[in-house]
């Protein structure tokens, strides 16, 4: 026999289990630590910039020959496109499971191949979204004393490369701060004086400042490079540059103009602390570490303070590494507390310390070699491995419970009987089917997440994976390692104690299983109360995406009244950096304007705060900050809009195609007229629901173009084009750079300014055939535009998508009062359709997907136990007691506040797989009742008599393991809090139904004796 073969070599068990063990806990130390699994979004972006562009222009030359370059691409899900002035954003969703590095090279190639075709000197810039994509640390430099181009120049020059040679970075984004350039602003006395156009200076600048070469030639017996130089190196030189004079003596840039070194043209402002800073953002590569990270970047200011000169700080404004760290830690802890707690319980009932510690043990001992086996499949800590090594506790301790217990049943019988068999020999040998088929049903359970589909089958399977294999561990080391351990050096039987339950309530209970044998109409009532109390529970609970999180930080999106100019939105924004500083709650903060936190096109007015928030304990939770932010905003600045959420969830809507927002309401229709009217009538009517906030009408104005209509006959006359007038125009706008000047290693932008007129009529432009000065008014029209709506498409289909977030309600009954809203509003008119996207979409496809994965559980479960008694009324009641079994589940939810979210709903599932479980082992022990000659009812009795310790052992052990996850008290752990409470609330009810309804319900279909 193996047990006692085992037993003799106990020595170099203990040793393997041992080495397992400490393998297990060295490797799962050195996995990657990440907020969520490496996963592969099947999102690819690209993002076009031809300059200053009108909407209405950009539409048919750029976005829409990209968007058909983009749908031939094979696996093509979804365009969505983003029109702007100058810039296009337009993203691909393809097919969960593609190879996105394919995917991504053959956008490449196809939006190469109509390169030709897109306006000259477009810029595309392609990214395949993931997790690794997003910042994971956000660092500012701010200074009183150092001007804000020096700060920029130590980050580009100095910190940068510093920081992007820590092991794991692989980019470093700066943003904001000023580059200085080297400008020249003309004199227009000067110009005019010399019968000058500022086109002439421009080309004479490209025509003399640059390096040609002459070709090789052998000098010397060596072999010479003749270089042609004519650049300068400096102010002076600049200033001596020639420029040809018609007419007169060459002049020099020093007679034309003005000559300086100054900060460069920027529409793009950073704040962080109150003061204007430049921020620096860390990518990190997809199989980073997160925390390794950011203690190299600790690590490295320590070992080199003079990289930050004195009178520079450094902020971080934000921290994912501290709330993986602090997650990590939070749930590491609540299982050693469940740990504790379950260790508790089982030494209450066992009465033994020895057969508490041997029960105990095998939970870390499981763990430990789960975490070897993670790592050897390449998973890392994230908050779905570990929630899935959390909802197993119970599990795991329930495996070795029922061994543990079963064998001291057995060594207690045949103490009493006076026969000499190996007690765990016998126990395990009567118990191993029941083991085998318990142990795969709620592992098979498992199986149709790995066939699961979008982003919570990318979330999920990770959970299942390790799951089950922490499930597997357990079943090998409950049946090989607990009944070796126990029968080394078994306890005396005098403190060994009997039941804790007094002999009255074991009557009462033995009572209350007879009734349900005996009487059909109970079991049957209770069944039919339980299914029907879940369906209506269903209906009644509140439904999320996923549970609500504390992140510890807030991401602020704003926008100015369209028009608003960078100045104006600066001076508004100052009044709500105000209202942030004032709060208690705030450790600090950061401000983009011009850009944001990730790959997005940006007007100039809009732009979002990061704000880290203090640790939990000195500050009110994220909703209670976001509330006093919210109204706090709209009492000094009204006129700012603004849109509030956390990093990790809006991380969550980028990556899946689509807004960000919970709500998101798509209208769709030909007319853009009728879609703006649609749009801002939608939004009037969302902002009406109660616990609907920061409503957007999804119109995004840019500001009043100034525009030059050139007229082409006048322009024909004087020989001038349309490129030369726009060339000639420039400088007189926003500059011109010509070329750029090397100072030692570093480049610096060579600008020319036009000089300052009060009136763009009045501007000289040259005209090729005549050579005479031509005012612009000659030739152009200057008109101010009005201004342009961004224009938004969908598989090439324009809508306007109005979103929403939520405060205080779910997200399901929040949607439905919208639709109830759109409905009555007259939105929905002839000519417009409607879908829902956002995270309500997300939520929706989940929901569908696990709803199949419950059915397909159920129906594994039926399978499991078919094979293991070849009985359907075995398959049919466990099935009936799964589903009743949902009524546990749902009323824990409701009463403790949670919703069902994909978290939830996970944990729903799970109990079809405990339920099996546990009725496995009753059908089990009734079957052998069965075979020792008892009737039917007696059979029955005694196996709910037999079950009853192991399954109240079971069910507290269960509730205290996962108490600390329940309770959220940690980082993080709200991630798994519904799941906690899910499968608590299952667990206990699971106890009533497997003890008595099962009973009543097996009689209720097979009336007669089974035989085994």
């Amino acid at each position: 026999m193996f047990i006692p073969a085992a037993r003799r070599r106990i020595s170099g068990i203990v040793l393997l289990l041992a080495i397992l063990a400490a393998a297990g806990i060295y490797q799962a130390s050195r996995l990657p630590s990440a907020i969520f699994p490496s996963v592969t979004f099947p999102i690819v972006k690209v993002i076009a910039d031809v300059g200053e562009e009108s909407a209405a222009r950009m539409m048919p030359t750029v976005t829409r020959p990209l968007e058909e370059a983009i749908l031939r691409v094979p696996g093509v899900e979804q365009v969505r496109s983003t029109t702007s002035r100058g810039s296009s954003e337009l993203s691909a969703r393809f097919h969960w499971g593609t190879d996105m590095q394919v995917a991504m090279q053959r956008v490449e190639a196809e939006t190469q191949r109509i390169r030709p075709d897109l306006p000259a000197g477009t810029a595309l810039d392609i990214e395949w979204m993931n997790p690794a994509t997003f910042p994971i640390q956000g660092y500012a430099l701010v200074s009183d004393s150092i001007p804000l181009a020096q700060l920029t120049a130590l980050a580009e020059f100095t910190l940068k490369p510093a920081l992007i040679r820590i092991p794991g970075v692989s980019q470093v984004q700066i943003q904001g701060g000023r580059r200085r350039e080297f400008q020249v602003h003309l004199n227009r006395a000067a110009l005019e004086g010399r019968g000058l156009a500022v086109s002439d200076v421009v080309d004479a600048i490209a025509a003399n400042h640059l390096v040609e070469s002459a070709g090789l030639t052998e000098r010397n017996h060596e072999l010479y490079l003749t270089l042609v130089n004519g650049r300068v190196h400096g102010l002076d030189e600049l200033g001596q540059l020639a420029v040809p004079v018609p007419s007169g003596p060459p002049a020099t840039l020093a007679e034309l103009g003005t000559i300086r070194v100054d900060d460069e043209v920027s529409y793009v402002r950073t704040t962080a602390a109150g003061h204007p800073a430049v921020l620096l953002n860390l990518i990190r590569q997809p199989s980073a570490n997160t925390v390794d990270i950011a203690m190299g970047v600790r690590q490295l200011l320590h070992d080199q303070p003079g990289l930050l000169p004195p009178g520079i700080r450094w902020i971080t404004f934000y921290d994912q590494a501290s709330f993986v760290s602090n997650s990590v830690r939070g749930t590491r802890d609540a299982i050693l507390v469940g740990m504790g707690l379950a260790a508790l319980v089982l030494l209450f009932f066992l009465r033994d310390w020895r057969l508490t510690v041997v029960a105990v043990l095998a939970i870390p001992l499981t763990v430990a070699i789960a975490g070897l086996a993670l790592s050897v499949l390449g998973q890392t800590i994230n908050l779905m491995t570990l929630a899935g090594i959390a909802a197993t506790l119970g599990l795991v301790a329930d495996d070795a419970i029922v061994v543990v217990e079963d064998i001291e049943h057995h060594r207690r019988r045949m103490a009493a009987s006076g026969s000499s068999d190996d007690p765990a020999a016998v126990s395990i040998r009567e118990l191993l089917p029941a083991l085998i088929s318990s142990s795969l049903s709620t592992i098979v359970i498992l199986i149709p997440f790995a066939l699961l589909g979008g982003i919570v089958g990318a979330f999920f399977k990770p959970l299942a994976l390790t799951m089950a294999i922490t499930l597997v561990v357990s079943f090998f080391v409950a049946v090989l390692v607990v009944p070796i351990v126990i029968g080394v050096a078994p306890p005396p039987l005098a403190s060994a104690g009997a039941s804790p339950a007094p002999s009255r309530s074991a009557r009462t209970y033995a009572g209350v299983v007879h009734l349900f044998l005996r009487h059909r109409s109970p079991a049957i009532a209770a069944t039919v109360l339980l299914i029907v109390g879940a369906w209506l529970l269903y209906r009644s609970i509140g439904t999320d995406f996923l549970p609500a999180m504390d992140e510890g930080s807030i991401v602020l999106d704003y926008w100015t009244p369209p028009g608003t100019s960078l100045s104006e939105t600066d001076a508004m924004l100052r009044q709500v950096e105000r209202v942030i500083v004032s709060l208690p709650d705030v450790a600090t903060y950061s401000r983009r304007t011009g850009t944001e936190l990730g790959f997005f096109i940006t007007e100039p007015n809009r732009g979002d705060y990061v704000i880290k928030l203090k640790p939990h304990g000195q500050r009110r939770d994220v909703d209670a900050v976001i509330e006093a932010l919210r109204s706090g905003i709209a009492g000094v600045e009204p006129a700012v809009q603004t849109d509030f959420g956390q990093l990790i969830e809006d991380e969550v809507g980028d990556l899946t195609g689509g807004a960000p927002q919970p709500i998101d309401v798509k209208l769709f229709g030909d007319d853009p007229a009728v879609l703006q009217q649609k749009a801002r009538l939608a939004a009037r009517a969302i902002a009406g629901v109660p616990g609907v906030e920061d409503v957007f009408d999804g119109l995004v104005i840019a500001g009043p173009a100034l525009q030059i209509d050139v007229n082409s006959l006048a322009a024909a006359r004087f020989g001038l084009t349309t490129e030369r007038i726009h060339a000639a125009l420039e400088p007189a706008v926003t500059g011109t750079v010509v070329d750029q000047i090397r100072i030692g290693e570093r480049m610096y932008d060579l600008r020319v300014f036009a000089a300052s007129s009060d009136s763009l009529g009045g501007l000289h432009l040259r005209a090729p055939s005549s050579g005479e000065l031509v005012p612009l008014a000659a030739v152009a029209r200057v008109v101010t535009g009005p201004p342009e709506v961004e224009i938004d498409r969908e598989n090439l289909k324009s809508f306007v998508g109005v979103t929403a977030r939520i405060s205080g309600r779910d997200l399901g009954s929040a949607m439905q009062d919208v639709r109830r809203a759109l409905a009555a509003s007259g939105v929905l008119t002839p000519g417009i359709t409607v879908e829902y996207g956002g995270l309500y979409a997300q939520q929706q496809a989940s929901f569908r997907a696990l709803f199949y994965v419950l059915l397909a559980g159920l129906g594994l479960v039926a399978v499991i136990l078919l094979f293991q008694f070849g009985d359907w009324r075995a398959a049919l009641v466990t099935v009936i007691c799964a589903a009743a079994v949902l009524a546990g589940v749902l009323a824990a939810l409701l009463i403790t506040g949670q919703t069902l979210n994909i978290s939830s709903y996970v944990g729903a599932i799970m109990m079809v797989g405990i339920v099996g479980e546990n009725a496995i082992f009753v059908i089990h022990e009734a079957r052998m009742a069965l075979a020792r000659g008892m009737t039917a009812d007696d059979a029955w009795t005694e196996a709910a008599h037999r079950r009853l310790r192991p399954v109240m052992m079971t069910i507290l052990a269960t509730a205290c393991a996962l108490a600390p996850l329940a309770l959220g008290l940690d980082q993080g752990s709200q991630l798994m809090q519904p799941l906690a409470i899910a499968v608590i609330g299952g667990f206990v009810l699971s106890g009533p139904i497997v003890l008595l309804l099962l009973p009543g319900l097996y009689r209720l279909v097979q009336p007669e004796p089974a035989q085994r």
